[in-house]
């Protein structure tokens, strides 16, 4: 006698492995949307008046806290959208050094663009 196999039965647990990412992916995206055209009126405000209104634009709580937040969102896309091209991509020895390195690069470039956000707002001035 044939034994009958729900959908639910023939998936098994590699075939659900990526939904998490997958859904990260879009909820970043969606979030993304209304950043970016954010970033772009921002941008669009803040061509031609000068390093002094931008360090002025950039004190602002509400400015600095889109800002941050755009960086982070931004950069979690990244490592999740990397971290599908490595596991897709690369097999072998190389592809959790690669997903570590991946997420490693993720969490020094958020650190680094919080530290020069927050050095902007403190009214701090980096370099020369």
């Amino acid at each position: 006698m044939t034994e009958f196999h729900t959908p639910r039965q023939l998936i098994g647990p590699s075939a659900r492995h990526g939904t998490k990412t997958w859904k990260a992916e879009r909820w970043s995206s969606v979030i993304l949307i209304p950043l970016g055209l954010w970033g772009l009126w921002a941008g669009f405000n803040l061509a031609g008046q000068g390093a002094e209104h931008a360090a002025e634009w950039i004190r602002q709580p509400l400015n600095a806290g889109l800002l941050l937040l755009t960086l982070a969102i931004s950069l979690w896309h990244m490592v999740l959208g990397m971290r599908v091209v490595i596991e897709d991509y690369l097999h072998g020895p190389t592809g959790p050094l690669t997903l570590r390195l991946n997420t490693l690069l993720g969490w020094l470039l958020f650190l680094v663009a919080a530290a020069c956000l927050i050095a902007a707002v403190a009214g701090i001035e980096l370099g020369a």
